[in-house]
């Protein structure tokens, strides 16, 4: 595998292959929102913020994000504003209403983060890792005491890399029913202290 850089933010020229790669792994759950690939890949290529986002790249491009929360604002910044440019009234409304069940909040002293993804070519390379890392020395510089994160009971492999680096479960619930229109029942979130 080539050398691995991570940085903050992704330039407009990479916003169409991160949008792609964010939509190939979060699918299943985004999509009863939008009810189509096109329009929901569209919206979320529109709505994502370069300045929550933890980009990794190799020498043949981008191989993995990591977005993150910060001052109310999420990697992908689905608003009723963001979702109105794209979607009509009822479209819109019906999304919204859809992605409020997988909304997560911000917590004093913690980096939320929102939405881990590596390139399925790239998987098994270290890279969840790498980007798992800076993420952990962004928030200290951001001054956090924690790292909170959220895994899907349908991805046994993300959680056990989160639980080898260090994260313990603090929660747990369940869709019930919705369960069959998000793609999992069970989630489980996850905390890392930080040390100084």
């Amino acid at each position: 595998m080539n050398a691995v850089q991570i940085d903050l933010g992704f330039d407009e020229s990479e916003r169409e292959g991160i949008g792609a790669l964010y939509w190939e792994a979060f699918r299943r759950k985004l999509r009863p929102a939008f009810g189509d690939d096109a329009v929901g890949l569209r919206v979320i290529r529109a709505a994502m913020r370069s300045d929550r986002m933890l980009v990794a790249r190799s020498e043949g491009g981008v191989v993995g994000v990591c977005g993150f929360h910060a001052d109310g604002t999420g990697a992908v910044e689905l608003s009723m504003k963001s979702l109105r440019s794209h979607l009509s009234i009822g479209g819109a409304l019906r999304a919204a209403l859809v992605l409020s069940v997988l909304a997560r909040e911000e917590h004093p002293g913690s980096l939320v983060l929102d939405g881990i993804c590596v390139d399925a070519d790239q998987r098994g390379a270290g890279i969840g890792t790498s980007l798992l890392d800076v993420a952990e020395r962004l928030a200290r510089n951001r001054g956090a005491t924690s790292v909170r994160l959220s895994v899907v009971d349908s991805n046994p492999r993300a959680r056990a890399l989160y639980m080898r680096r260090g994260f313990v479960p603090i929660e747990s619930g369940a869709l019930g029913l919705l369960g069959f229109v998000y793609g999992f029942d069970r989630y489980t979130v996850l905390t890392k202290e930080l040390s100084s």
